[in-house]
């Protein structure tokens, strides 16, 4: 087994690491920005659609709401990780470089807030 100080790592992992945060960060300022938009309609919604809408654009905050969280845990989770990596891969270590519960968690939630608003639109067609 050779020694640490002697493994040579490709400098492909470091671009590799890169690529991978910016994908990160890239997909949190998608949902970052759907969540914008999102909270956007519901206040226009709440101010100039009526006491009808007042319902929906309050679920409509909430789901926006927690998007953003999502969208700011993937951010922070992306930036630990991207340095975790950096330094796995400067002192050569074998790593483990994956990692499994946050996508999934955050893969899920997403599901969760979009099923919602797919449900509020299913309930709103089929309500007039």
């Amino acid at each position: 087994m050779p020694e640490t100080s002697l493994r040579r790592t490709d400098a492909k992992a470091f671009f590799a690491n890169e690529r991978t945060f910016l994908h990160w960060m890239s997909t949190s300022v998608t949902i970052g920005g759907i969540a914008a938009a999102l909270s956007g309609v519901a206040g226009h919604a709440h101010r100039h659609w009526g006491d009808e809408f007042t319902e929906r654009a309050i679920v409509v905050r909430v789901v926006s709401l927690v998007m953003l969280f999502i969208s700011v845990t993937i951010a922070v989770w992306a930036g630990l990780n991207f340095q975790k990596r950096a330094i796995f891969l400067e002192a050569k270590a074998d790593g483990p470089y994956d990692s499994r519960f946050l996508p999934v968690l955050l893969t899920v939630c997403m599901v969760l807030s979009m099923s919602v608003v797919f449900g509020g639109a299913v309930y709103r067609l089929t309500s007039t």
